[in-house]
């Protein structure tokens, strides 16, 4: 059927009134939708990210909520440097512009050293071992410390500062830790080289006498 012969003997007024609502609607349901994403999405609209760094954590979420945009704190690092608290990086960076409600992601700096409790590595295996358990554990060890009388390189106790610490004490991960370890016997460190000790120069020094002195040194006052 053509739109002519649809529209022949069409003249009553409700026909006409459902014509003009079909095209209001027609028109009208696009251009509503589209308002109704845009009030979700906001676009076009974007937020210039200020600069939080240095701030501390709440003062740093109360300008980015002046902004639009909301503050959140998603690590924490250690930084000896830097005021106890403050931002130390933001994500994104300042500057960077974005959507009204974005999330900006705060790293802060401790509030004081990272403490951590010390493993037991005391008479429990090597310093090798012991090493690797402290540094994986994000501890700093120093150089080791040796007494006579222990085990060869077995771990006998544990200091910081000097001062000796015990497995389950919380130090700062940022102190150095000395290992006292064993250097075994007096006698297995000791390579005494017979040929040194009957070295013809050391005993010329000593005054060696071929005067036939049973003692072989010449003891003449």
């Amino acid at each position: 059927m053509s739109l002519k012969k649809y529209f022949t003997g069409k003249t009553g007024v409700i026909f006409w009134i459902n014509i003009i609502v079909m095209i209001a609607l027609i028109v009208a349901v696009p251009f509503i939708t589209l308002q109704i994403m845009n009030s979700f999405t906001r676009h076009g609209e974007k937020i210039e990210v200020p600069s939080v760094e240095g701030c501390t954590a709440s003062e740093a979420e109360r300008i980015l909520m002046e902004r639009g945009l909301k503050g959140v704190v998603t690590d924490s690092v250690y930084k000896k440097s830097a005021k106890p608290g403050a931002v130390l990086e933001q994500m994104p960076k300042p500057g960077f512009e974005v959507k009204p409600g974005r999330m900006i992601y705060l790293t802060v700096n401790y509030l004081g050293e990272p403490m951590a409790a010390l493993p037991d590595v005391v008479k429990h295996g090597s310093i090798r071992e012991a090493e690797s358990m402290l540094k994986s554990l994000g501890f700093k060890v120093g150089p080791c410390e040796r007494i006579y009388g222990e085990d060869k390189d077995l771990v006998v106790a544990m200091k910081v500062g000097g001062r000796r610490v015990k497995a389950g004490e919380k130090v700062s991960r940022n102190k150095m830790i000395t290992l006292v370890v064993g250097a075994g016997t007096l006698e297995d460190t000791l390579d005494v080289d017979d040929s040194y000790m009957m070295d013809d120069d050391l005993i010329g020094d000593y005054g060696a006498a071929d005067d036939g002195d049973s003692d072989g040194f010449d003891l003449d006052l």
